[in-house]
């Protein structure tokens, strides 16, 4: 079918198709949104209409780029089917676009409020988040050291507020990573309700048509130190709406797929109704659910261990005996009161007095002689003190009842309360008002709240969150928000048994420039033999618990923990121009590690595909380009003389290292100015299109590598 979206031939050649990495991985444009023809437009409207004249494309884009004038390129967007090891997701993710200010409040919910539930909300910034998953500093021991990441572990264990996009109810995620982002400029969108947050134009959140960007829906752009946005009726979805909802367990199918499907425990499906494990039971029996798979406690014939058997309630007679048994087990050294066979008059007074304070409660009706409240905790208390008459601290008639509140108020004011204590015994019936209890039918959904404006804060350390799926979503300021990435959930579905393994060219030793890399040749054929022999044998130990395990219905997110880091995971991305080519600036320079730029350098190939004009600029000047420090700018200028616009060699001038270490360049600085200055080749991330693949050939290889029996 025609579509009136602008397109670009080149990039509709690869749209959908599959470009195999590494061994099991692969990379594939799903969608893209403008071309270089969109960042003219958009950098042509922020000069005016007709104030600017005419120009080629190539030169402003060239131009834009150069200057580092961004925003124009943050209005093409691509987004990319991948599947990689995680340990090469691991460090994708550290590149990540869209993120929120660091004083954000994620909002969690205690266990207790839970228990009772409800919700009892917990609030922590992202800041705060960050500095819990740092490791801290042990100052003991060695054998007396604390795991350093307990606070990450804690904060790991809390529950997180989500929404179910599906039927727009409250539930609870767990925080999975935390990632810095750096400096970059935000926004602060305040809602009708008052509600604000401060996040990046390219953050996605959940509008009453769907998840978008702020960009993509209001049009947002920082102009001149001000937002700029197109005003209307926009709607986000916050939490805290509370609405009359048919409850889920009273859904035959749901409950059905929830319980022998999912093969869920009653107590997590009743966690999520909001209700008692004896609803749930009583509605799979109500269902005729609960015998399917021999899963249920309620067999045909089953018949209940006190069914037909009566109890009598009342006082207990106590033997003789038993009253004997019980004084010899409680006098003497087996006292709780005991002390040596010595107790202080003091110790024994407040003995007697406890001993009589049910008497002088029943007297006084449970009623506090002060408040004339009935309180669930009550003291007896002396009306004379026992230090101002020791002579009545053993008589009933100056004992009298207060609550727990009154009596702290009473305490160091004794005699002041003596006179109002010693008239008549004030009585009051028992009215306890019963806690709020929860329908079944009112459960915490999100609601509609309209954008009231925007105001560009500057820049900011910014921050994002990575949660479990399978939504992907979390609450922050109680605004529904997203994370930037979607990753394949080994929680919910089956993890396909694929692990990475390294040819052998890439098999190399430890560098020893710095901490990390691989030198350039490989290490010898012997050691890269038993490494595979090792790494099968964990990986086969590995594969065959996992399957194991799900067979006999473990939970997913507990039988994946030990799967290795070469295991493949997927997820879809969605990133901006500007964006992507600083992460494939990175990924495809010569000191990342081999296995992502591989990934790299086939998404630089189809963003040439997308928008080659911005991929010319993006090589010149990033890729074979490089940035000059003050000292380096000052060496060259001993070398070279500039005569107007032309550039002249000094004769006979030369730089030695010390001479340059003179001009205040370390080592390390002097090592990187020389491979600047050395001739590169220039680099071409054409994409063979021969190895281009269907969706139905990965999506095989993927449904092969599932432990068998499972869908």
């Amino acid at each position: 079918m025609d579509t009136k979206r602008p397109t670009v031939p080149a990039a509709e050649e690869i749209l959908g198709g599959y470009f195999p990495v590494l061994d099991h991985g692969f990379v594939a444009l799903v969608d893209y949104m403008g071309s270089d023809e969109d960042i003219e437009r958009a950098a042509r409207v922020s000069y005016g209409f007709g104030t600017r004249s005419s120009r080629a494309t190539r030169g402003l884009v060239r131009y834009l780029r150069r200057h580092r004038h961004t925003t124009p390129s943050e209005m093409v967007e691509l987004k990319f089917h991948c599947a990689m090891p995680i340990f090469v997701a691991r460090q994708w993710v550290r590149h990540r676009t869209a993120c929120l200010a660091g004083d954000t409040e994620v909002h969690f919910d205690l266990p207790g409020g839970i228990r009772r539930r409800g919700n009892q909300l917990h609030k922590l910034t992202l800041r705060e988040i960050w500095n819990r998953f740092q490791p801290t500093r042990n100052r003991t021991r060695p054998d007396k050291q604390r795991n350093p990441y307990f606070r990450r572990d804690r904060v790991r264990a809390m529950r997180l507020r989500q929404i179910d996009e599906t039927t727009g109810r409250l539930r609870h995620t767990r925080v999975v990573d935390i990632h810095r982002n750096g400096p970059k400029p935000v926004f602060r969108m305040v809602l009708a309700d008052g509600k604000s947050i401060k996040a990046t134009a390219d953050h996605r959140f959940l509008f009453a048509e769907g998840w978008s960007t702020l960009r993509e829906r209001t049009g947002l752009v920082e102009r001149s130190g001000k937002a700029v946005w197109t005003a209307g009726d926009h709607f986000l979805h916050v939490n805290g709406c509370v609405c009359e909802v048919p409850a889920l367990y009273r859904d035959r199918d749901w409950l059905d797929h929830e319980y022998n499907v999912r093969r869920r425990s009653l107590g997590d499906i009743a966690e999520e109704c909001g209700c008692t494990t004896h609803t749930i039971r009583k509605w799979l029996r109500r269902f005729g659910l609960q015998d399917r798979d021999g899963r249920g406690n309620f067999e045909a014939g089953h018949v209940p261990w006190n069914k037909g058997r009566t109890y009598r309630t009342g006082p207990r007679t106590i033997t003789p005996e038993h009253l004997e048994a019980i004084r010899s087990a409680r006098s003497g050294a087996a006292s709780n009161f005991w002390k040596g066979g010595v107790s202080a008059d003091r110790d024994s007074i407040g003995r007697w007095t406890t001993q009589a304070a049910a008497r002088v409660h029943a007297r006084n009706g449970w009623t506090c002689q002060l408040c004339h409240d009935r309180a669930g905790e009550l003291h007896c208390h002396h009306i004379v003190p026992v230090w101002a008459d020791p002579d009545l601290a053993r008589s009933e008639s100056n004992l009298t009842t207060l609550c727990a509140g009154c009596h702290r108020s009473v305490h160091g004011r004794e005699l002041e309360f003596v006179h109002l204590l010693g008239g008549p015994p004030v009585r009051k019936e028992w009215n306890p008002v019963p806690p709020p209890r929860r329908a079944w039918n009112r459960l915490e959904t999100s609601r509609l709240v309209r954008i009231e404006r925007f105001e560009y804060v500057g820049v900011e350390e910014t921050f994002d969150l990575e949660v479990e799926g399978p939504f992907h979503n979390f609450v922050a300021n109680g605004i529904v928000t997203h994370n930037s990435v979607n990753e394949y959930s080994g929680r919910y579905s089956l993890m396909p048994l694929l692990f990475y393994r390294p040819a052998y060219e890439q098999f190399a030793l430890q560098t020893g420039a710095n901490r990390q890399g691989r030198e350039a040749n490989a290490a010898d054929r012997e050691t890269y033999e038993k490494a595979i022999r090792w790494w099968e044998e964990v990986r086969e130990a590995a594969g065959g618990a996992y399957s194991w395990l799900v067979e006999r219905d473990v939970a997913r997110e507990l039988a994946r923990i030990d799967l290795p880091l070469s295991t493949y995971t997927q997820w879809y991305w969605k990133v901006d121009l500007h964006n992507l080519m600083h992460f494939l600036s990175l990924r495809t320079d010569p000191h990342a590690q081999w296995e992502i730029r591989a990934f790299a350098e086939v998404m630089a190939g189809m963003m040439k595909r997308v928008a080659p004009l911005s991929y010319e600029a993006w090589l010149d000047y990033e890729v074979t380009g490089a940035p000059f420090g003050g000292a380096e700018l000052a060496a060259l200028r001993r070398l070279v003389s500039v005569e107007g616009e032309v550039l002249r060699a000094r004769d006979g001038e030369s730089l030695t290292p010390d001479d340059l270490a003179g001009l205040g360049l370390s080592g390390r600085e002097i090592r990187e100015l020389a491979g600047k200055l050395r001739p590169a080749p220039r680099p071409d991330y054409e994409l063979d299109l021969s190895r281009m693949r269907p969706a139905s050939e990965f999506e095989a290889r993927m449904r092969a590598a599932v432990p068998e029996g499972f869908e």
